[in-house]
């Protein structure tokens, strides 16, 4: 049987993914998990920085409003925020950024807007707008922000911290691996 906090819980997480379906747009190309704070954070999560407080941060997603934005998740702590263009919150639903066998991911040096080769997309804007995934350093932290292609500039708003826009940045790519073919063995012992 399930107690009221859990069925409130589920159907938020419900609401939530159906207005992701609705709302924004979503890449299927990057492997995202969904995660919450009582659930075990996955170890081949992408490392995106750390925060001035010095927690790592790991590179995650979450829904807001009609948009799909990139997250910041400590997982020590599973405290969780983001930013949009003009303002930062944080959340309780988010999808963390995993690699596997196939696919690694690394940052690279990037400015003004320029779209890099395979760089990582977590969705779109209420504009339709592709957005995604930048980082600087800043306030005391290297920390993970929003790329808006339109706008040009990586935008980080941390907490109360006042929200900063860099024209050089770095940027989240993905990098495809090839996996060592091992023939199948269809011999029944």
């Amino acid at each position: 049987m399930c107690s009221p906090v859990k069925l409130t819980a589920l159907a938020l997480i419900f609401a939530q993914l159906l207005g992701a379906i609705h709302c924004g747009e979503y890449d299927n190309i990057d492997n995202w998990v969904i995660s919450y704070k009582s659930k075990n954070f996955p170890e081949n999560a992408v490392l995106g920085g750390f925060d001035p407080a010095g927690y790592r941060n790991y590179v995650g997603r979450t829904l807001y409003s009609a948009s799909v934005v990139p997250a910041r998740i400590r997982a020590e702590t599973g405290y969780v925020t983001f930013n949009t263009e003009s303002v930062a919150n944080t959340a309780t639903f988010y999808e963390v950024l995993v690699s596997n066998a196939t696919l690694s991911y690394h940052w690279v040096h990037s400015f003004d807007g320029f779209r890099e080769d395979n760089a990582v997309c977590v969705g779109t804007s209420s504009t339709d707008e592709r957005v995604y995934i930048c980082r600087a350093k800043t306030d005391g932290g290297l920390l993970i922000g929003t790329l808006y292609p339109d706008i040009r500039t990586c935008i980080i708003r941390y907490e109360n911290l006042p929200l900063r826009k860099f024209e050089k940045y770095e940027v989240l790519v993905r990098k495809n691996k090839s996996v060592k073919w091992i023939p199948f063995d269809n011999q029944i012992n």
